[in-house]
């Protein structure tokens, strides 16, 4: 069963590239371990096997894939990171979006997310296989939606389903699980 990070992003993304993801992947302002911890991995063998392996790719794909993210040995399943500019996509994402996680909810958090889907540009989504949920793909997917909210000005729904926003570098929580 797949599991998602979606950012909805109000500036485009497309300029994004792999080398862009990989660069902030292997910078410095990433604490790979300190991340894996806080995720319940506390063994730094298998943080530093992750890191080792780490690579972004282009994605050549018709659905809209974008990038491969891949962090464990080549026939292992990489995380795939989609990309959605056209117009009828962008509005199916938001509609999905409201219907599934905004509609019935009430409050602070639920009008800060509404706002911020209100001039939606692009959406990017990172899937993650069932077994990249209990590892660092998890923990990277992540990283990898942080950085794109960021670059778009964006909101993230994790895996949870909750809300997350980008600002200075610091994901802040808007809204949390129903």
């Amino acid at each position: 069963m797949a599991a998602w990070f979606t950012v909805y992003s109000p500036r485009p993304l497309s300029h994004v590239t792999a080398a862009d993801v990989t660069a902030f992947l292997t910078g410095p302002r990433v604490d790979w371990y300190t991340l894996a911890e806080g995720f319940g991995i506390e063994d730094e063998a298998v943080v530093e096997r992750a890191v080792v392996a780490l690579r972004v790719a282009p994605a050549a794909g018709a659905r809209g894939e974008w990038f491969a993210v891949r962090y464990r040995p080549a026939e292992s399943r990489p995380l795939v990171v989609y990309l959605w500019s056209e117009p009828a996509r962008v509005r199916q994402e938001l509609a999905e979006a409201a219907e599934n996680y905004l509609d019935g909810r009430r409050g602070r958090g639920v009008n800060q997310v509404r706002a911020a889907l209100t001039s939606i540009a692009e959406v990017a989504a990172i899937e993650l296989g069932g077994s990249q949920l209990g590892d660092m793909g998890l923990v990277i997917a992540g990283q990898v939606a942080e950085h794109l909210a960021g670059a778009g000005g964006g909101v993230i729904r994790d895996t949870g389903d909750e809300w997350w926003v980008v600002r200075q570098g610091v994901p802040k929580l808007l809204l949390g699980r129903a």
